[in-house]
């Protein structure tokens, strides 16, 4: 009987060592068939051929001069004619300063001149007549009246009281910054569109102005830029909004820019990796210039083309660890 146990024992031994054998066996080549796979089965990224124009993007905001009306005779304020938000054109009257006293410096100056028309009367009468005209006070500028800045029955003093304050619309521009590495790629005269989504608006522009001087905050150097619009923006554009803005610096040709990480090269020149309906096919290309993260293909591909991108190792990394791919 103990005989026939110690038989069972050993049986029941055999049959688990050859199961683990088995199972570690079949283990080494599921990791092998899936290294296979992780070394055989190469990652690409694909790109798809676009004819577009190649910008520069950043956020403008609208700016404008001021102006600050004066009184150029002093006296009190009988009217005002415009208020906060008024749109006023040159010559059109903001104010009327009391001009009593004028009209008698007028009238006596005029007298004078009449009986008496020396040099020194002529004088006296066209000063008196200046200073007559401006007890109206007329906007200098184009504009909207940002501030009014004195009441009725106030008194104003020659070219210190300020009347009116004017956002003149004639100065209307956008003012951004670029990045120290756009510096290369963006130059006066380019077109700009400036997106007012919030306005459901597009307008069009170009560069003014590159500032000559970088400027530094919160460790990122930037060099501020100016911006011109094309034409009179809308009363409903006004300073202080903000709008993306696309510096065109290559308008769309029959050229087509492309990730640098499409073209490789070897011996016989410059080439991308298609994919086709056979599997991947190597194009040779002829190149242009680079802009950033792009490289211009002259000839060798069409619109609709789909690439094959080599990605970087951090790409491959990420890719394998969301498929479970061992690294």
């Amino acid at each position: 009987m103990k005989k026939w146990i110690t038989l069972l024992i050993i049986a029941v031994l055999v049959v688990l060592v050859i199961v683990v054998i088995f199972l570690n066996r079949a283990s080494a080549q599921t990791v092998s068939e899936k290294d296979a796979t992780s070394t055989q089965a190469p990652v690409y990224l694909t790109y798809t051929v676009t004819k577009e124009n190649e910008t520069v993007e950043i956020v403008g905001q609208v700016t404008a001069d001021t102006k600050k009306v004066t009184s150029k005779v002093s006296g009190d304020v009988l009217e005002i004619y415009v208020e906060e938000g008024d749109v006023v054109q040159v010559g059109q009257k903001i104010a009327k300063i009391d001009d009593t006293d004028y009209q008698i410096s007028y009238l006596s100056a005029l007298n004078s001149y009449k009986t008496s028309p020396t040099e020194i009367n002529r004088l006296n009468l066209e000063k008196a007549k200046e200073n007559l005209e401006n007890t109206t006070v007329v906007s200098p500028v184009n504009g909207v009246v940002q501030s009014v800045n004195v009441d009725v029955g106030d008194s104003v003093s020659v070219g210190t009281s300020i009347v009116v304050t004017i956002v003149e619309t004639d100065t209307l521009r956008v003012e951004g910054s670029i990045s120290e590495y756009d510096l290369k790629n963006v130059k006066e005269g380019m077109k700009a569109v400036f997106t007012f989504e919030q306005l459901g608006l597009t307008l069009t522009g170009k560069v003014k102005r590159i500032s000559p001087v970088a400027e530094t905050s919160g460790g990122v150097t930037v060099i501020p830029v100016e911006f011109s619009f094309d034409q009179i923006p809308p009363s409903l554009v006004i300073p202080g909004l903000t709008c993306d803005v696309e510096i065109i610096i290559k308008e769309a040709t029959s050229s087509f820019f492309v990730p640098k990480e499409a073209v490789s090269q070897d011996q016989n020149g410059y080439y991308v990796m298609k994919q086709t309906p056979q599997g991947p096919q190597k194009v040779y290309v002829e190149v242009g210039e680079e802009l950033n993260d792009k490289i211009e293909i002259k000839k060798g591909v069409s619109e609709g083309d789909v690439l094959l991108l080599i990605p970087s190792q951090q790409e491959i990394q990420r890719l394998r660890t969301r498929q479970g791919l061992p690294m």
